[in-house]
């Protein structure tokens, strides 16, 4: 029902500050681009770098098949021929329309240069490590690269490199052959890792660069709002008088100028509250009555001590209370329903009376609801007892004297003449003053055993001796009524620890009752067992009765004939249940199949 005043503080320090999210943001943003970079320059890089270095490679290729259509045409020396395809970056390669190398550098091995006036062949030197490879692509892609014999070829080959191609052609349009420039992939690629480490370096500086003044820009917006944070803070943990000096930006200025005003309201108005809070709470607590209050969606809001006990709880843990949930359920159905609710319930041996009404909000919806509890437990049982007493007792009492007096007024009269019918009637007036005399004798005796008045000695016994006593003693009346008295005990020592007089009055009581009320024809067994270090002693018999009677039987005058008109005064029963107790035993009645056993406890001799 309260709420714990450290769980804002720890979910507070368990997060990061704005300034701590913006820089981190950042740097993030930061780490992503930079790996964003490298992700596609490794992916894209290197093809467009290559592309890049194809453009270069063909104007290149242009300015050597010039130059080669010279050397053909002896405009030019071999020595400078050679010193331009030595100059170039790239490796150079040029065919002529046979296929075969005719540079003015140094061919590959067995290589021999064209013909060309005033010189022979001779063999030429090895350009590079790759140049038979180079030198195969080249006649391989020979075709292509002068098909139009006024165009440029470009390829770009992962394993080898850029080809660039172009076709030596003469003034007349015939070609002699073909310039090939081959960059390696190597040299692309290690081309393409330099320029990669230099973009990152440069984005990581511009990063660190950034970071400085966007620490302070982020410290100017976070200020403000740390300020409000604090004040806020110190609001909630009651502290209404905290102002705070409006800053920042335009947003945050109109929020510190809100924050005041709210504090303001806040404290005027929670000194006021506070004030009708304490009188409330100590009327509340002043009162005998339980009160509860429930918000509208029936939880309990506050409660008094009083509630708390009568629903056998604190006010801590009502809410675990099993009772609490007949008091919140009335509580929801009535903010459901509106009107009020009005019941008891028991708890343990207590009687709660509950009223339930809603409060209602002025458009006229429920708000909530109160609960009222009253402990009725001594009313009640102080009414029902007298009732009961005060009916039991009449009734009991009335039959025998109404039935004397009756007999009295017609002796009296003279109505009866023969002195055998006087002699009948004297006899009926004779037994009905014995049924009063054990009536009233009865009451006295369950009197006293409820006082404490009566002290009973515990000595050495035999049970199985009572046990045929009495069953013996009941074969005659039960054989009046039809039914016959069986002893269901093996013969034998069966020692208990108790009073002899008070056992046999017990086993007496429950046999008459058996033979008096037990259905005719039927046996009725007197039986014995043990468990633990009690003997079970038991008279079981034939019977018709409601499993709501069972419950009620060792109830004093209550009698399962609810008109009363059977034998006995309803006190037997009561009379066993405490004389037992007095004992230390117990006694419990069952029911099943048709019979009922009445079961007793009596302490084995040790």
């Amino acid at each position: 029902m309260k709420a714990d005043p450290n769980e804002n503080k720890t979910k507070k320090h368990g997060r990061v500050s704005l300034l701590t999210s913006m820089l981190v943001i950042f740097i993030s943003a930061l780490a992503a681009s930079i790996a964003l970079t490298v992700i596609l320059f490794s992916v894209m890089g290197r093809s467009v770098y290559a592309k890049v270095v194809a453009k270069g490679m063909v104007t290149q290729a242009r300015s050597l098949a010039e130059e080669t259509l010279n050397y053909i045409n002896g405009d030019i020396s071999e020595d400078n021929y050679r010193f331009m395809t030595k100059s170039s970056e790239a490796e150079v390669i040029t065919l002529n329309s046979m296929l075969e190398p005719m540079q003015g550098g140094d061919p590959g091995p067995g290589e021999m240069m064209p013909d060309k006036p005033g010189g022979g062949e001779r063999p030429q030197g090895n350009p590079g490590g790759h140049f038979d490879e180079y030198l195969e692509v080249c006649k391989a892609l020979y075709p292509q690269a002068v098909a139009d014999p006024y165009g440029e070829y470009v390829k770009y080959d992962p394993r080898l490199g850029v080809i660039a191609a172009k076709p030596v052609t003469g003034d007349d349009g015939v070609i002699h052959g073909a310039v090939f420039l081959i960059k390696p992939v190597a040299d692309i690629t290690e081309a393409s890792k330099s320029l990669l480490i230099v973009l990152v370096i440069a984005s990581v500086a511009a990063g660190i660069m950034m970071l400085i003044p966007i620490y302070f820009i982020s410290r100017w917006l976070t200020d403000p709002v740390k300020k409000l944070t604090g004040a806020a803070s110190e609001l909630s943990s009651g502290d209404y008088s905290i102002r705070v000096e409006p800053d920042g930006f335009h947003e945050v200025h109109e929020l510190g100028i809100a924050f005041n005003s709210l504090s303001g309201s806040l404290q005027d108005n929670i000194g006021k509250l506070t004030l009708e809070r304490n009188r409330l709470r100590a009327v509340l607590e002043g009162l005998g009555e339980g009160i509860i209050a429930f918000d509208v969606d029936g939880n309990p809001t506050r409660c008094n001590a009083s509630a708390a006990e009568l629903l056998g709880g604190t006010e801590e843990n009502i809410e675990r209370i099993p009772e609490f949930k007949f008091v919140s359920d009335a509580a929801k159905k009535v903010i459901a329903t509106g009107g009020e609710h009005l019941g008891t319930f028991e708890r343990d041996d207590r009687v709660i009376r509950l009223n339930v009404a809603a409060i209602e909000e002025e458009s006229g919806s429920a708000a909530g609801a109160v609960a009222l509890l009253m402990d009725m437990t001594e009313a009640e049982r102080l009414e029902q007892t007298r009732r009961d007493y005060v009916a039991n007792v009449s009734h009991e009492l009335r039959t025998p004297l109404a039935s004397i007096r009756g007999i009295a007024d017609m002796l009296n009269d003279g109505l009866v003449k023969s002195e055998e019918d006087k002699q009948r009637y004297y006899g009926y007036i004779q037994k009905e003053s014995i049924r009063l005399s054990k009536l009233i004798n009865d009451l006295l005796e369950l009197s006293r055993l409820q006082s404490g008045g009566v002290a009973l000695k515990m000595t050495k016994m035999e049970l199985y001796e009572l046990a045929s006593d009495v069953a013996e003693r009941f074969n005659e009346s039960a054989r009046e009524r039809g039914m016959t008295v069986r002893l269901e005990i093996p013969e034998g020592k069966y020692l208990a620890n108790s009073n002899p007089d008070r056992v046999e009055q017990v086993l007496v009581s429950l046999t008459d009752n058996a033979v008096k009320h037990g259905e005719e024809g039927g046996e009725i067994t007197i039986g014995l067992g043990e468990k633990d270090d009690k003997w079970v002693l038991f008279v079981e018999n034939p019977a018709d009765i409601e499993r709501k009677d069972l419950e009620r039987l060792f109830e004093r005058f209550y009698k399962a004939d609810t008109a009363h008109t059977g034998e006995g005064t309803g006190l037997g029963l009561a009379i066993t249940e405490e004389v037992l107790h007095l004992m230390g035993e117990t006694i419990r009645a069952d029911y099943e199949e048709g019979r009922i056993r009445f079961s007793f406890t009596v302490a084995k001799f040790k």
